[in-house]
């Protein structure tokens, strides 16, 4: 992974914003090239055509049309609910592989698991790396993140798929900017793939997921970290995805959450039944529930996706949620995130400082 690779990108009849959660944080943050874009009900346009970032990254309808552009890598873009593999996926997927193509997947289902997938990339000399399959020698945690020197911050959330991910980076990005160094635990498929390390933690046996996370901190904090970003997975009440997030809480001991949400969103994904709590109500439950025996981690800020509103909408949502929540609160992407940067820097400081005493 240390080699930067030509990507094309598998998202066929899900390429958005929302729905090819993958291909859009590989657009946006790899360092891989992206040549492609196969989507045949998108074919013809470009990458900024459909997303608002990309520019001229071609999509086209098929892996025959993607290879025009000499790609190295043919990675699955999605990431569907329960993580198996789109049948009509496999055609393109074979064709990959007799092109030569290594197969990145961040899927549950397994393709080195899959015997035909296997025996033809063995045939053709190509490698599948299944992004969400474990490593051997899980630890189980023991809470030894409460001793990190580094100053640790869990991106939390009011739902999944929020922007949890893209918080966490953009701010790794901006506090390096301050002279600070800081640090990404990347804790799902598309954040793994981003920086070529992490944990799958939704594959991980429960069992292993906090150690899991703990490893990660405790390394990141050897290295000298001066702060550690978190990325969190889920939320708290989510009814399908809640374990994962309080593995994170527990795996991380926090010093400070960050709470993204989608504003315009009421009722949990993917099946949008259960509505969603209050927002004063989700960050009082995250700080209570640490603070009974463990650290007293507070929400710093709120990080919102504000993309399916108008720029006027975008504006005074996030001044209603500054007035309401006496808290800074911007849209990582829309207006960055200095907000939260000036409130976490001398926090981060204080504790280095403290740390080195």
């Amino acid at each position: 992974m240390s080699q930067i690779r030509r990507v094309a990108i598998l998202a066929e009849g899900s390429f958005s914003l929302f729905g090819a959660k993958t291909a859009v944080g590989v657009l946006r943050y790899s360092r891989h090239e992206t040549v492609a874009v196969i989507d045949s009900q998108h074919a013809g346009k470009t990458v900024g055509d459909v997303l608002p970032f990309g520019g001229g990254i071609p999509i086209v309808a098929s892996v025959a049309e993607a290879l025009n552009y000499k790609p190295e890598v043919l990675l699955i873009g999605i990431a569907p609910t329960g993580g198996q593999l789109p049948p009509s996926f496999r055609h393109a997927i074979l064709m990959g592989i007799e092109n030569g193509l290594d197969i990145w997947s961040g899927l549950h289902y397994f393709l080195s698991d899959d015997e035909e997938l296997v025996k033809e990339a063995a045939r053709c000399g190509v490698h599948l790396w299944d992004v969400r399959k474990p490593r051997p020698g899980l630890v189980v945690g023991s809470g030894k993140a409460l001793s990190a020197q580094a100053y640790v911050i869990l991106t939390i959330g009011t739902d999944c798929n929020v922007g949890k991910m893209t918080a966490a980076l953009e701010l790794r990005n901006a506090l390096a900017k301050h002279g600070l160094k800081p640090a990404f635990v990347a804790t799902g498929q598309t954040g793994i793939l981003i920086e070529g390390d992490g944990t799958p933690l939704d594959a991980v046996p429960g069992d292993f997921m906090a150690g899991e996370v703990e490893r990660l901190v405790m390394r990141c904090d050897a290295e000298g970290a001066d702060v550690i970003l978190v990325e969190g997975q889920g939320s708290i009440l989510h009814p399908g995805f809640g374990p994962v997030t309080l593995a994170l809480m527990l795996g991380s001991m926090p010093d400070a959450y960050i709470l993204c949400s989608v504003p315009s969103r009421t009722t949990y994904r993917p099946d949008h039944v259960i509505p969603i709590p209050p927002v004063r109500d989700v960050i009082r439950l995250y700080e209570d529930f640490m603070a009974v025996s463990y650290k007293a981690p507070k929400v710093q800020g709120v990080a919102l996706n504000t993309s399916e509103l108008s720029e006027d909408e975008a504006k005074q949502t996030i001044i209603h949620y500054e007035e309401d929540l006496k808290l800074p609160v911007c849209d990582p992407i829309r207006t960055g995130v200095s907000p939260l940067v000036e409130r976490l820097i001398p926090l981060i400081v204080a504790k280095r400082q403290q740390s080195d005493k």
